[in-house]
């Protein structure tokens, strides 16, 4: 009867720290993405449409194009916290719920110095 109760103890003391170190690390979370901001904004579709006349076995490959540009960006935890900053915009044509060959001219990150990192 003793093994039991201490069994049992041991299993509380189990779920409350596991409990514990779920809030912790919920609350660090939470801390950290005070500070970060996310772009928001209308996005731009444009429909890409091969040339027909050129050979696509000698199409150069090109680095992904990327711009620094002021976008409005918004707290992660608060949405009613904007604010206008340097974002890092590239081109994305892999977009939900859009037919191949619609890309849009998207904020990639926001409060950019310069977008080659």
């Amino acid at each position: 009867m003793d093994s039991w109760a201490t069994d049992l103890r041991i299993l509380k003391l189990s779920i409350l720290v596991l409990f514990t170190a779920c809030l912790v690390k919920a609350s660090a979370t939470a801390s950290r993405s005070n500070g970060e901001y996310k772009p928001v904004g209308p996005t731009e579709y444009r429909l890409l449409q091969p040339d027909l006349g050129k050979d696509d076995g000698a199409r150069r490959r090109l680095a992904p194009f990327q711009l620094c540009l002021l976008c409005k960006c918004c707290s992660a935890t608060a949405a009613s916290t904007c604010t206008s900053m340097p974002c890092c915009f590239g081109i994305d044509c892999q977009l939900p719920n859009k037919p191949f060959g619609v890309c849009a001219f998207v904020p990639k990150t926001c409060n950019c110095n310069s977008c080659a990192a």
